[in-house]
């Protein structure tokens, strides 16, 4: 496991406790896929853990009923729409797109009425984007392990269905460079962001997962956070946290490394204070920290 063993119950429930006691309020930020979906070879076909939606369920509860004491947020690469869909979890935050999308799913509500709100400054990419997009998947004659995702702006070509990954990977940005070549698109602004298994070309100057949790910290000023991620992307969300527990001694700052059906990364187990398993396992943290927040009566 990437050089690193599960964290031992007694660690993670100490964890959990130094969360609880914190000053609130408490930012839980989580990733979807692979965090509390388990990992799938076909992105379509990713569904939550059912024993994490209970607990985000609780949490939203928790943070309709006591708005000072824990804010939730799925911090995801999908589209708000397509990750809200899958939660299916009201009262909580979605960001998507790493952060370029916001969107509050009411609790009782449904996705298909989720308002979704884009970060502004990014529209001319959107014509670029879907160019490639029609491009590369025609230049590859639409293979079956390819999984083409339009999200406005952004575009990622998720070819972790293919039987070599790495072959496919070289495959992609092969095609992009043809198409590049061939439709004049020299200065699309658009830049490869982190992952194993996919090609996500996103704005040059969009960001990713770090200054999208650096803005929920600048926002919340919470007196505690945990971060839990699995992939290259969520490296950018951890090391935030570890630049504001640099910043702010007194801040409770977690970060929890998920290791599925392959391990994590090892640049995100490096920055990891805590390890587990599975998407159970998550689930299993999260109703922790729910049952632990739920009987706490902190002010």
């Amino acid at each position: 496991m990437a050089d690193h063993d599960v964290s031992p119950p007694a660690v993670l429930a100490d964890a959990i406790d130094r969360l609880v006691v914190a000053r609130p309020p408490l930012l839980l930020v989580a990733d979807f896929d692979g965090t509390l979906a388990p990992g799938s070879r076909d992105p379509g076909a990713a569904a939550i853990d059912p024993v994490a939606q209970r607990a985000l369920r609780v949490l939203a509860r928790l943070g309709e009923s006591r708005p000072a004491r824990v804010r939730t947020v799925v911090l995801t690469g999908r589209t708000v729409l397509d990750v809200a869909a899958r939660v299916r979890v009201g009262g909580i935050e979605y960001l998507g797109d790493h952060g370029l999308q916001h969107g509050r799913m009411r609790r009782g509500g449904r996705a298909t009425a989720l308002r979704v709100r884009s970060e502004p400054g990014f529209e001319r990419h959107g014509d670029p984007a879907e160019r490639l997009a029609t491009g590369v998947a025609a230049e590859l004659h639409h293979p079956a392990w390819l999984f083409v995702e339009r999200k406005g702006p952004s575009v990622a070509f998720h070819v972790r269905q293919a039987s070599d990954v790495a072959v496919a990977r070289d495959a992609v940005l092969t095609a992009i460079a043809t198409v590049e070549a061939r439709e004049g698109l020299t200065d699309h602004g658009l830049v490869h962001y982190r992952g194993r298994s996919v090609v996500d070309l996103r704005p040059h100057d969009a960001g990713g997962k770090r200054e999208a949790v650096t803005r929920l910290l600048d926002r919340e000023r919470p007196g505690a956070v945990v971060v839990l991620g699995d992939e290259l992307s969520d490296v950018d969300a951890f090391e935030a946290v570890h630049s504001a527990r640099a910043g702010d001694p007194e801040l409770v700052a977690i970060t929890v490394a998920v290791h599925g059906s392959r391990p994590a990364p090892a640049e995100l187990s490096e920055l990891a204070d805590l390890h587990v398993g599975s998407a159970r396992s998550v689930a299993r943290f999260l109703t922790a920290l729910a049952r632990h927040l739920d009987t706490s009566r902190r002010p």
